[in-house]
């Protein structure tokens, strides 16, 4: 398949020619540019020139249909044969040689509703730059492993010749599948803002290919990375995720005996963690060591890390949660990744290079207060898939949303302090369903569930140890399958729960290791409650952070236990 790029690439042998070929183009598209505007100006002048003979006609007919009726009642007046006017006071008898004449000399002209002259100087735009299929590419959930049934959707990002993001829609997006019978409800929606969203249920579990396409028919280019290889698995069976035989799950980092705290790999109070859109690469909130480490999902090793304690620009002062891969402004292709820097009470954007494997700092956002894009504890982190970022704002008890496409704008707030509907104690995470709500867990021990607007719609869960109860829901996360999982931590386990209804779905938790006989150290729960160190654990004892790929990996930081689990 031909690219429209390679057109404009050249050596300095073929220089000469190549660029003189593309001016001779661009003259004779200029000369087909200026017809395409003078028809278009002529066609609409022809047209309005077309509605002024309507209007005039419709002029004469009425002045004539007046004429012809005043003319016709004069003629009844002089006759004697015309009925007299009827008065005005119903009470008294018609006055015969009174008329009220039946036409009146009003005839007005009126622009309607819409008077389009102020619009003309905005009528037309002369474009300068278009799509370039090869410089465009695709992301979303749809590209990793989908399931049966369950909808999924991605993002294809027009870009112009420099590979930037365009503002614009308008071009003709085609998605083709290798075996279409095998998807229902195939669509492409044009956001006319450069993105196109492309949607679709699978049907039948398999491997499959998506064809990409973007230009108009006959001239139409694969988008970049196309096409694209879609696995198609059965619905997950919670039940066998974490099994008591694998209480540690597939693989740990850290923990008891692995090195010390503070080296690369180990971890020191690990609170939030997320993956990329990839799967590939998960990253952890280093809350006591004050920085971001990556790691890769394959074989969990340790990749790069970034930050330092401190309140300088690039430092971080007890990171709590962690989000990555956004949709960025103008089709930026490196990962970026929005932290809460918890004491130092703002936001920390750094990038990942998945070549170079380094982590690197991009901006901070906010400062402490309690105005619009100020902070006390900022605390949970969410992106919903507009590119707008929430962020649990614990101190001050709400919800701020920003849009990460415009600089951090600020879009909106939303929540009080107290116990009610639509109120917060010190929320501490939040996360966005697939249907685009956002769920919001607190210090009540409940998850209040809003709009995208943040209006109030349901809550669920209370305080306690049953299924569908809390005890500080401290992180959560949401699958490509709207499971929700949620580290209840005082409970010492994992919930799955569905993300719309809070109805259970799956829980596991980890187990106090039991003394071995002859040992005269104290119980557990005395220790626990001594305030000596915590307890041992076999397993998850003190969720904080957890994160699911399309995959099916979960990860599971543990506080307490300085370990990342994987199941």
């Amino acid at each position: 398949m031909e690219r429209r790029i390679d057109a404009l690439y050249c050596t300095r042998a073929s220089a000469g020619e190549r660029i003189r070929g593309v001016i001779a183009e661009v003259q004779n598209r200029a000369n087909a540019a200026r017809q395409e505007v003078v028809t278009a100006i002529s066609e609409r002048v022809a047209a309005l020139q077309e509605r002024q003979v309507e209007l005039i006609g419709q002029i004469d007919k009425v002045a004539r249909e007046k004429v012809l009726a005043l003319e016709k009642q004069l003629k009844a007046i002089e006759a004697g044969t015309c009925p007299p006017a009827p008065p005005e006071d119903p009470d008294e008898q018609p006055d015969p040689d009174s008329f009220i004449l039946c036409a009146d000399s009003i005839i007005s002209f009126k622009f309607g509703e819409s008077d389009f002259k102020e619009k003309i100087p905005e009528f037309g735009v002369i474009g300068e730059a278009s799509t370039y299929a090869s410089r465009s590419y695709a992301k979303g959930p749809a590209l990793g492993v989908l399931k049966v049934d369950n909808p999924s959707y991605l993002w294809i990002y027009a870009c112009g010749r420099d590979g930037v993001r365009r503002a614009e829609g308008g071009d003709t997006v085609v998605a083709t599948l290798s075996k279409p019978g095998a998807f229902d409800n195939v669509a492409v929606e044009d956001m006319k803002d450069g993105r196109y969203k492309v949607t679709l249920t699978p049907l039948a579990a398999g491997s499959y290919t998506l064809d990409i396409t973007a230009g108009p028919e006959g001239a139409a280019e694969r988008i970049q990375g196309g096409p694209f290889a879609i696995e198609v698995r059965e619905p997950t069976d919670y039940k066998r995720l974490a099994p008591d035989t694998e209480p540690e799950g597939k693989a740990k980092v850290g923990g008891e005996g692995v090195g010390e705290l503070h080296e690369i790999g180990c971890v020191h109070h690990p609170s939030g963690l997320d993956f990329d859109h990839t799967g590939r690469f998960y990253f952890v909130a280093d809350q006591s060591n004050h920085r971001v480490q990556a790691f890769s999902a394959e074989d969990h090793t340790p990749l790069a890390f970034f930050g330092q304690k401190g309140h300088g620009p690039q430092d971080f002062d007890s990171p709590g949660d962690v989000v990555a891969e956004a949709p960025w402004k103008h089709g930026e292709r490196e990962l970026r990744l929005v932290v809460t820097d918890l004491l130092n009470h703002r936001l920390q954007v750094i990038k990942f290079n998945n070549k170079t494997l380094e982590l690197s700092h991009v901006r901070s956002v906010g400062c402490r207060g309690e105005g619009e894009g100020e902070f006390q504890f900022p605390k949970g982190l969410a992106l919903s898939e507009h590119g707008h970022v929430l962020v649990c704002d614990s101190g001050n008890h709400r919800i701020q949303e920003f849009d990460m496409l415009d600089e951090f704008k600020f879009v909106r707030q939303f929540g009080l302090k107290g116990t009610g509907e639509a109120q917060f104690t010190s929320p501490l995470d939040v996360a966005v369903n697939c249907a685009g709500e956002i769920l919001v867990s607190d210090s009540c021990h409940r998850i209040q569930v809003f709009d995208h607007e943040g209006n109030f719609l349901r809550a669920f869960g209370s305080k306690g140890r049953q299924p569908g109860q809390f005890d500080h829901p401290t992180n959560m996360a949401v699958n490509d399958e709207n499971a929700l999982f949620v580290c209840d931590q005082s409970n010492h386990r994992v919930q799955v729960l569905n993300a719309s209804t809070g109805t259970p779905l799956h829980l596991w938790k980890g187990s106090k290791k039991k003394k071995a006989e002859g040992d005269d150290a104290p119980a557990d729960d005395e220790a626990e409650e001594a305030g000596d160190k915590p307890p041992e654990w076999i397993g998850v004892g003190s969720p904080a952070g957890i994160a699911v790929n399309t995959h099916g990996m979960v990860v599971v930081s543990d506080y307490l236990n300085n370990a990342v689990f994987a199941f």
